[in-house]
């Protein structure tokens, strides 16, 4: 059990065993056959390991052979035995070193804030359709306890989906839109609304212009995440501090109370999207390194230097039994749950001091006060 500012928490059952990965939903059977065959290796580390290969032996020499035909032979024989077996306990070595201690570990911590984005020219969406795009914020916490950088160093990640999964049947993509924003930049380029004039629809010889209202972003939650790591895959946990209970806003597009969490793996830009789509930005720019890391695998678990690049495109599972899957019951996953409290408790009285609200306290903690000015409270009711 473990002491939390909501109260006595007993976490839940063994963590589930590595998921077999399915196909994303994409309406055409073409297309989900081809995304099934794609994430096959989905959170795994490497190619499945072959069967040991057992000792081979010399064949016995003939009854014609001399005496030093036999030695000759049998030496040859006993020398490429040793090979074997010395080649099979380097194996043999290699595979206990792969499925030696793979308890979960905090790759990366920090704060996580959630946004939405309403459809062009509509000020105050009354539906989920209304919502051009949802939005995270992953802002990491430095290491070591150094004071975070007063720039940001935020990444923004939009989920064309809109909602985030919820059970293992949800696999929804998502990806980078801006890997180091600075709090001025998300300001600027993101938070607040803005307005553009585009040619008038249907006449290409027109030159009359029609204005578009691109809205500001909304504020819907904010509280602290985990980004917790086995060598075949990884989580996202997330806490929320506010709002302190969730509206029709919050439920629909599958913010939770308790501990939200959803596998999360990376796409291999050296692989082509299913359907024939194209990557979003034409994708990452990765090193050689974390490119290598890769290998022929066409997802990989995410990583948090995977954040550090625009266009990286991510691929969210949910999680049904949430973060009881990875925050099990026994020593390691007691350490870790009691860890994530302390960083939600540690949030929720710093953005009781932020502001007097808590949408006041999300923008002040992005360094956008004056964005308050047009959204007071946070979103909890469409309309």
């Amino acid at each position: 059990m473990v002491e939390t500012r909501r109260g006595t928490r007993t976490n839940g059952a063994a963590a589930d065993t590595a998921k077999p990965a399915a196909a994303v939903k994409t309406g055409k059977t073409a297309e989900a056959t081809e995304v099934k065959e794609e994430t096959q290796d989905l959170g795994r580390t490497g190619d499945k390991p072959g069967a040991t290969a057992g000792h081979k032996h010399g064949r016995s020499p003939s009854p014609g052979s001399d005496r030093e035909s036999q030695k000759k032979l049998h030496t040859t024989a006993s020398s490429k035995e040793r090979k074997d077996n010395g080649d099979e306990v380097e194996k043999e070595k290699d595979d206990d070193a792969a499925a030696g201690d793979d308890s979960p570990s905090i790759l990366e911590k920090g704060n996580i804030y959630f946004f939405f984005r309403a459809r062009v020219n509509t000020d105050e969406p009354h539906r989920l359709a209304d919502v051009a795009r949802t939005y995270i914020i992953v802002q990491p916490q430095p290491e070591d306890g150094a004071k975070r950088s007063s720039s940001g160093h935020c990444r923004l990640l939009a989920l064309p989906k809109k909602v985030l999964p919820q059970t293992g049947r949800d696999r929804f993509m998502a990806f980078v839109t801006k890997a180091d924003a600075s709090y001025a930049e998300l300001e600027s380029q993101f938070l607040t609304g803005s307005e553009a004039e585009s040619q008038a629809k249907g006449d290409a010889n027109s030159n009359d212009q029609a204005e578009r209202h691109y809205p500001a972003a909304t504020a819907v939650g904010e509280g602290v995440y985990a980004i917790i790591g086995t060598s075949r895959e990884s989580h996202l946990v997330y806490v929320l501090s506010v709002p302190d209970k969730l509206g029709a806003v919050q439920k629909q597009l599958g913010l939770t109370s308790q501990r939200g969490c959803f596998l999360v793996s990376t796409k291999n830009p050296a692989f082509p999207m299913p359907g024939g789509a194209k990557m979003a930005g034409g994708g990452p720019q990765y090193p050689k390194e974390i490119q290598d890391s890769f290998r022929s695998l066409r997802w990989v678990p995410m990583r948090p230097e995977h954040l550090n690049y625009a266009n990286s495109h991510l691929l969210l599972i949910g999680e049904s039994k949430g973060a009881d899957s990875i925050l099990t019951n026994d020593h390691d996953g007691r350490e870790l749950s009691a860890e994530l409290e302390e960083l939600a408790d540690e949030d929720v009285d710093r953005m009781r001091r932020l502001g007097s609200t808590e949408a006041e306290a999300v923008f002040a903690s992005l360094h956008a006060e004056d964005q308050a000015k047009d959204q007071p409270e946070l979103a909890e009711t469409f309309g």
